[in-house]
């Protein structure tokens, strides 16, 4: 089901894995990103068993860190507010990008951490889908010997 389609990003939900995939086409700018993710998070709070989430940023590259400050200091806090339970989220990054990542990587001291989101991170989109559907078939497997 799409939910967001423009020239610079699709949206779309899979029902059956439970999942909402991002895919970005062309870099955004702020307001293309926060118009995207504000689409998503209307439709999180509509469909409020959307646990598993999937950002493909291979065709953009990383985003600038106003971007990342808004992503971590109001809309994941939202994502939350909305959902108020744990949620799963691959992101998808080029080959380039993830080296880049890894090789430079430090914490930055001044974005909070979320401890309900639980993010991997990945070079092929294949992989990530493969790991939000073992999560989910994990949680799956939990929640029925809860009941039992």
């Amino acid at each position: 089901m799409v939910i967001f389609n423009t020239p610079g990003v699709n949206i779309t939900f899979q029902e059956q894995e439970r999942l909402l995939l991002i895919h970005w086409l062309k870099k955004p700018d702020m307001e293309l990103l926060m118009d995207a993710y504000l689409h998503a998070l209307q439709f999180v709070c509509d469909n409020r068993h959307t646990y598993y989430f999937c950002t493909n940023q291979t065709q953009i590259g990383p985003l600038d860190r106003e971007q990342e400050a808004w992503l971590s200091q109001e809309y994941y806090p939202k994502v939350f507010e909305c959902i108020q339970d744990e949620i799963y989220a691959a992101v998808v990054f080029s080959n380039a990008h993830f080296k880049a990542i890894v090789t430079n990587y430090q914490v930055p001291a001044t974005l909070p951490q979320h401890h309900f989101i639980q993010f991997n991170y990945f070079t092929k989109q294949q992989e990530a889908l493969q790991w939000l559907s073992d999560v989910k078939k994990g949680q799956d497997v939990a929640v029925i010997a809860r009941t039992n």
